[in-house]
């Protein structure tokens, strides 16, 4: 079975960055050896949160932090080549900047079917296995995945590693074990909606759970979408928020922050990365922040009474019974207890970071670890290695807790972030093939 040079586990945003960086190498050294590559992705298409993707909604980073640019403003993969390709330069310069996340996506499957050598879609990757040579060293990593329609079992064997996964899904506990149909995660909105909306038609009532940009927008589409549906927004704090829009606090997303943030130590980087949060967490942007106020208004002013904006308001118990749910509540600081019915609850309770990617399991007693017991990564986000194991081990995207808020779901550094992991899995292979040239493995 052939052994790749690398094996990208996620072909989102993350693991096309790495590709484009890998690709524009090539390009640029022409008489040198192309990096072997394999590309797997879970999802049917590369698109960018294809559930979340409602008309009037923008991105919220400038169009120039895209996948390439700030590596390479030359790169073929950047959204201004996009534009040029698509025929919308021009028109798209009297837009004022503003990119809609139906743009955004097409542009991010646009740079997918850029790359040469084609991702392997349906791939689930489930483990990441250490294969060890006659010598007990490994030099080798076999990557398991399995094809969701089918169960099918598949492999690739890889020098190199790289899990550009994500964050998944976070669902607070009083909600996990209603999960369905009735109660779901905001990744899962479009879907979702359509089949309630098929079985149920537009008078519905919907419960929205969070306090950030992605609730702000679906209680915005379905006040539009749906005139006769009757909207809960439950939030725990004092109301809607909106982020910290500050020039020097959103330096935060600067390759410099990043070296600054990785430098400290466990508690203070903590702390620096608690007050970096504000400009990307649980808050609205101004366009949603005043579309919401003026729609909430208008409810009140016309006595419509559809839009209900529930401040300090906990769930306790959630009870789905035939085709509805109750909500039991509590009032966070007066204790007083309430209940809500909703035909639908929206989870917009944001994502999370695994501690441990459950993938890299089978590689915990090759692995380095720091004085908390999590992983050692370098600030080349490669995981630390014990000497008799070889293979480069690569976080992109999921070492939020280690290199800043930058250094996750955010396009600021994308590029910059994937010409990181790239340069040091250039070098890394090079001693690879030095020490041993194999290609091949039983």
């Amino acid at each position: 079975m052939q052994i790749h040079d690398v094996v990208v586990a996620g072909f989102g945003p993350s693991g096309i960055a790495l590709a484009a960086a890998i690709e524009d190498h090539d390009d640029a050294h022409p008489g040198a050896r192309p990096a072997d590559a394999a590309y797997l992705e879970r999802a049917a298409t590369s698109a960018w949160q294809p559930n979340q993707v409602l008309p009037g909604t923008d991105i919220q980073h400038h169009f120039l932090r895209d996948l390439a640019t700030p590596r390479d403003p030359r790169s073929r993969f950047g959204f201004t080549n996009f534009l040029l390709q698509s025929g919308r330069f021009y028109p798209f310069t009297l837009l004022g900047g503003y990119v809609s996340r139906l743009e955004w996506s097409e542009y991010v499957q646009w740079a997918a079917a850029q790359v040469r050598q084609p991702a392997e879609y349906h791939r689930e990757v489930l483990r990441v296995e250490p294969v060890a040579d006659s010598d007990g060293t490994v030099r080798t990593a076999r990557v398991v995945s399995r094809d969701p329609r089918d169960g099918a079992v598949h492999e690739h064997l890889g020098r190199n590693v790289v899990l550009a996964t994500g964050h998944v899904p976070y669902i607070p506990e009083v909600f996990r074990e209603d999960l369905g149909e009735r109660v779901f995660h905001a990744s899962e909105f479009l879907p979702r909606m359509n089949a309630l909306r098929e079985k149920t038609g537009q008078s519905l009532r919907f419960a929205v759970i969070g306090g950030g940009q992605t609730a702000g927008e679906i209680i915005l589409y379905l006040a539009g979408e749906l005139p006769d549906a009757r909207i809960h927004s439950l939030v725990r704090h004092g109301g809607f928020k909106m982020y910290e829009l500050g020039h020097f606090s959103n330096e935060a997303y600067f390759p410099t922050e990043t070296d600054y943030v990785y430098g400290l130590e466990g508690p203070a980087r903590e702390q620096a990365l608690a007050h970096a949060r504000a400009t990307n967490y649980a808050a609205l942007d101004p366009d949603v922040s005043t579309a919401l106020y003026q729609a909430a208004y208008q409810d009140r002013l016309t006595g419509t009474n559809r839009l209900h904006l529930h401040r300090r308001l906990e769930v306790t118990d959630v009870a789905v019974a035939g085709d509805g749910v109750r909500l039991t509540t509590n009032e966070v600081y007066t204790g007083e207890a309430g209940s809500i019915d909703a035909d639908a609850v929206i989870l917009c309770t944001g994502y999370e970071e695994p501690k441990f990617p459950e993938s890299l399991q089978p590689f915990a007693p090759y692995l380095s670890y720091d004085t908390d017991g999590r992983l050692d990564v370098t600030r080349e986000y490669r995981a630390r290695t014990v000497d008799h194991c070889t293979v480069g081990l690569y976080l992109d995207g999921i070492t939020e807790w280690r290199h800043g808020i930058a250094s996750a779901t955010s396009f600021s550094q994308m590029a910059a972030k994937a010409e990181t992991v790239h340069n040091d899995l250039r070098a890394t292979l090079a001693r690879q093939l030095q020490s041993h040239p194999a290609t091949l493995v039983s």
